[in-house]
């Protein structure tokens, strides 16, 4: 953790089992903890979590606060995610949360308590070495979470810790009910959170009834071969549900300007460059060979990072499949981040 000017440190305490074991865990190690839960939307899910925090924050005899940043989240994540797939792309929402909202709140938080630290529950790891910040995968590779970490202000990352970097899920619930805490065996949250009992494209349809048109399905020569639902019900990759025959055809492209889906052999799908957008880097610009991942839940691919004249693109050592505009390509080095940034276009 280096040098820290006091032993005080912000928890960002979400009500599930990570947060309220790294909280234990720092009060364990001898900080000052003082706990803050980020209301982010309303939602029955939401009041249940922030009473599962306050439970765990009196449990531990830590302060524990609440702060509103739900204008934040509505603007920064609930927007982008609505507008973004209007337009035919495929957000991710964590990777905004984090960049946006989670980790801003949590360092006002920070310095408003003169704090040497924030601590969250993500795995992942983060070091310092004289001016840099390096931020590594986490020891079990099933839980990391440094691609959703990527575009997090450096200055920020400065005063992050990780304590469950070195964990796995299993030792962190074994921690769990080492301190007593009642969340010890709560179930896995869903990776979007908003998403209640329902899923994107219902909520997208709630929110922009409009986005459901019906329209074509076109092949690569501009035959139309079908028809679809409305382009929100569709991803880049996808092969189900497309109601077409003589296949199997994917989903190639998106073109929300003429409600038209793309689809294509497998093949036609395979994409070897990256174009890139609002690229940043950890520490400094970075070119040349690294590995890369176009997904949260895809493996990493050997690439090189270039420099051109409107932006950054990876250009793939081996074909891949199904990348979709909107989403991340984040650049490692072995299990160190080196930056990334949102796709915009590839070939």
């Amino acid at each position: 953790m280096g040098i820290l000017s006091n032993n005080r440190c912000i928890v960002g305490m979400s009500g599930g089992v990570d947060s309220s074991t790294s909280a234990a865990l720092m009060k364990e190690r001898g900080f000052e903890v003082i706990g803050c839960t980020l209301r982010m939307f309303d939602a029955e899910k939401v009041e249940l979590s922030i009473e599962n925090a306050k439970r765990v924050a009196d449990f531990l005899k830590i302060n524990h606060e609440i702060i509103d940043c739900r204008q934040k989240f509505g603007n920064c994540v609930l927007s982008t995610f609505v507008k973004s797939y209007i337009c035919g792309l495929t957000p991710n929402p964590c990777v905004l949360c984090n960049k946006f909202v989670k980790f801003e709140y949590l360092n006002l938080f920070r310095l408003k308590y003169d704090a040497s630290l924030i601590v969250t529950g993500h795995y992942a790891q983060i070091f310092r070495d004289d001016e840099s910040i390096i931020l590594k995968q986490a020891e079990d590779s099933n839980k990391d979470q440094s691609y959703f970490l990527y575009g997090v202000d450096r200055e920020i990352l400065k005063f992050t810790f990780f304590p469950l970097g070195a964990h796995t899920k299993t030792h962190t619930r074994e921690l769990a009910r080492k301190f007593g805490l009642h969340v010890a065996d709560s179930s896995e949250s869903q990776d979007i959170c908003f998403l209640i009992n329902e899923n994107y494209a219902s909520y997208i349809k709630k929110h922009a009834p409009s986005s459901c048109i019906p329209g074509n399905i076109i092949d690569f020569s501009g035959n139309t071969i079908g028809r679809h639902s409305g382009i929100i019900n569709y991803t880049v990759g996808q092969r189900k549900g497309l109601g077409l025959s003589g296949g199997p055809f994917f989903v190639s492209d998106i073109n929300a300007e003429k409600n038209d889906i793309v689809v294509s052999k497998k093949r036609r799908l395979a994409v070897t460059k990256i174009f890139l957008e609002d690229t940043c880097f950890l520490n400094e610009e970075y070119l040349g060979e690294c590995l890369v991942k176009v997904r949260s839940s895809g493996p990493k691919i050997s690439a090189k990072i270039i420099k051109e004249s409107n932006g950054y693109c990876a250009e793939l050592r081996q074909q891949e499949h199904g990348v979709a505009k909107g989403q991340h390509c984040v650049f490692y080095q072995e299990n160190v981040v080196l930056g990334g940034g949102r796709i915009n276009s590839v070939n």
